[in-house]
């Protein structure tokens, strides 16, 4: 029994989709570590000048202009990153999500002092969250359609590259349809092709033997990466943790089993045939069963577990478990004093995994630039007007709530991600817990709506898995710079009616629309959840998040603009 299940594991670890898949969560591993050794020595360059620029932004864009140059010199590029890139950084984007739980923790101790501000703050973000995501869209739409209106042609055109993607691994947004049956059926049909290949009689084909080898071995498969971070928990983290009382090792391996098991509990709600009978009810289990919110539910728990027993306070607790506001923080300060366990804690370290996840970015960015290019004026022009008006009406809202004027300018930046968002408000005055809060909310909003709203107004917005040899139909200028023109004419181009035409612009405009809006709405966390999705939003997202972000903080380093804002606050 043991020799037959070993056997069937080794052969199953040996089938191409699922070597693939380790493969890239082996590499993508790696290349968290290798990316933070890009960009904590340029944020403690930055840092050491007073610039208060993230660093990942910085490294992201550099990896974009030297990846779309490496192209533009050598072609084999594109297949060197749909080879050995594509699959791991899809899989830091679609994990990235996990570093923003230490954001949540941090709300246990920093929190609203007044708790009759609560529903004053809840009316303000509620009407600045619709105004923005209605806006935001609008704006892109329409901005879009303009852009193509006034490029002098346009042409629709085969993506040779959305032949070539390998796309990754249902993400715990997409997994599989929950009727398909994996054991018996394919151990059968398997015997079957065999038979017919062989010329062999249909009735001497022998019954699928020892079928619970089969089910255990597709369960050990299915929960690997469960066993594999509880066999380092108690191998490593637990002992550690014992012998030393240093807890950071233990809090990794348990805050990255709780975001595992997350995934797997949302996964077996998706594929579960009781609840399919139950549409709403589906949904709704699976809009609560957001694996970040569950995340964060456990590790609050645990969290509240752990003052009961060590008996600290839970400030104490949580001022452990993240100790500075960013990784190079902690480096500078490990530097000077030679202390690492007081300085880096558990939640410090989710700055490698969201440095990781934005750096990641460039590459989604690369991957569409020739869509990116063909939809720049749009975007830019949507984040730059939105930046404008949301700084200056969020807080007018805001104040005509009620809200104290520290509270008023925190919405100004209520919608840039955090690392942008928090500086330009820190400068002008403001709560930046409260900009935090409102920026974290924006994220998981999104991220337990998201598939509701895209099914609501009908955006496919996801490549198709089912048919890769059917192009990715995009409408680019043909007027673009051959460094951005990556499709190459694969026969005869048919003539296509304005019919078609039209509605190709207007699919395109609505997927366009709703990667700014992400972008601008929700950020980083919005960017993520798209890349778990897999979508061609997402890369619309990551610019219109940088964009809008800058533009934010451009706007309020004004000397003008600033005083503006605080004039608004006060008055």
């Amino acid at each position: 029994m043991s020799t037959a299940l070993i056997h069937k594991l080794c052969s199953s670890l040996q089938t191409p989709s699922l070597a693939k898949k380790y493969s890239d969560a082996a590499v993508g591993l790696v290349l968290i570590i290798c990316i933070q050794l890009l960009v904590l020595p340029t944020q403690i360059a930055l840092d050491l000048h007073s610039i208060k620029l993230p660093a990942s932004i910085l490294v992201m864009f550099i990896m974009l202009i030297v990846m779309t140059i490496a192209t533009f010199i050598n072609k084999d590029t594109v297949q060197f990153y749909n080879r050995h890139l594509r699959g791991p950084t899809d899989f830091i984007g679609r994990h990235m999500s996990l570093g923003f739980v230490a954001f949540f923790i941090l709300l246990i101790r920093d929190h609203i002092d007044s708790s009759s501000d609560v529903p004053k703050l809840a009316g303000a973000f509620v009407i600045t969250t619709i105004l923005s995501y209605v806006t935001s869209f609008l704006f892109a739409s329409g901005g879009y359609h303009l852009e193509q209106r006034l490029r002098r042609s346009k042409r629709i055109s085969s993506d040779l590259e959305s032949n070539n993607k390998t796309w990754p691994s249902p993400s715990i947004a997409w997994p599989s349809p929950p009727f398909e049956r994996r054991p018996k059926r394919i151990s059968r049909l398997s015997t079957l092709s065999e038979a017919l290949s062989t010329n062999e009689s249909l009735m001497k084909i022998n019954p699928v033997s020892d079928g619970s080898t089969t089910t255990l071995v597709d369960f050990i498969l299915r929960t690997a990466p469960v066993w594999i971070w509880l066999f380092f928990l108690t191998t490593v983290g637990l002992p550690v943790y014992l012998a030393t009382g240093y807890v950071m090792p233990f809090e990794v391996f348990s805050f990255t089993l709780f975001w595992i098991l997350s995934i797997q509990f949302q996964k077996s709600l998706r594929s579960s045939y009781t609840l399919h009978q139950f549409r709403r009810l589906r949904s709704l289990c699976l809009i609560l069963a957001n694996p970040l919110l569950l995340t964060w539910a456990l590790g609050t728990a645990y969290m509240w577990l752990k003052t009961l027993y060590t008996g600290k306070d839970i400030y104490t607790i949580v001022g452990m478990f993240r100790h500075h506001s960013s990784l190079s923080e902690s480096i500078i300060h490990i530097m000077q004093d030679r202390d690492i366990s007081a300085h880096i804690g558990a939640g410090d370290l989710a700055g490698l995994l969201l440095d990781a996840g934005v750096t990641c970015m460039g590459f989604k960015m690369y991957e569409y630039r020739s869509e990116l290019w063909a939809s720049l004026g749009s975007v830019s022009f949507t984040c730059i007007a939105l930046a404008a008006i949301n700084v200056f009406l969020n807080v007018l809202v805001s104040r005509g709530l009620g809200l104290q004027a520290e509270e008023a300018i925190a919405f100004a930046g209520r919608s840039a991600t955090l690392a942008l968002g928090v500086p330009a408000i820190e400068g002008l005055g403001g709560s930046t817990t409260l900009t935090s809060t409102i920026a974290i909310f924006n994220g998981i909003l999104f991220q337990m709506t998201g598939d509701w709203l895209f099914s609501l107004m009908r955006i496919n917005d996801k490549a198709s898995r089912n048919n890769l040899t059917q192009p990715l139909k995009v409408a680019i200028s043909a007027s673009n710079h051959s460094l951005f023109d990556t499709r190459v004419a694969t026969g005869v181009t048919e003539k296509k009616s304005i019919k078609n035409d039209d509605g190709g612009a207007n699919e395109e405009s609505a997927v366009v629309a709703a990667g700014v809006t992400a972008g601008i709405n929700a950020a980083a966390m919005g960017t993520a959840y798209l890349i778990e999705r897999d979508s061609r939003a997402a890369a619309y997202s990551a610019l219109s998040m940088i964009m809008f972000g800058a533009a934010t903080v451009a706007l309020t380093a004004l000397p003008g603009a600033a005083e503006a804002v605080m004039f608004l606050a006060s008055r």
